[in-house]
């Protein structure tokens, strides 16, 4: 048994620095996946006496909350994507690094404030 030493030191993501990080992202992409299966299985019964949705507005809520499942999903891909090819932690835009704080709040965020806000004011 031989051991690459020139293995990536991500390919063992809890014994590195970015470890933490690697495994908040990865169990939260877990979740995502499973509340997506979870929107395809059969929806509950309202329990009598309890207002019930109607049918068009109980799909555009399943709809919504899909595409906000989806859309985290893809934040929390390009995430992990990014710590595999050691950019995680800078702008995607501008390339400067990101907050501590701001990484903490939400590993998946992907621009600096500045960059951010100029892409918020041209929305």
């Amino acid at each position: 048994m031989s051991t690459n030493l020139n293995t990536l030191a991500i390919d063992d993501p809890v014994n590195n620095e970015r470890g933490v990080v690697w495994n908040r992202l990865h169990s939260e992409r877990e979740d995502i996946c499973e509340a997506l299966v979870k929107e395809w299985a059969p929806r509950y019964k309202a329990e009598e006496g309890t207002a019930r949705m109607s049918d068009e507005d109980a799909k555009r809520a399943e709809g919504w909350h899909r595409e906000l499942l989806q859309l985290r999903l893809t934040k929390v891909n390009d995430a992990l994507g990014r710590l595999l090819s050691g950019t995680y932690g800078n702008c995607r835009h501008c390339g400067k690094w990101i907050e501590d704080p701001k990484l903490e709040f939400d590993p998946a965020i992907a621009f600096c404030i500045d960059c951010w806000e100029r892409m918020q004011t041209k929305h």
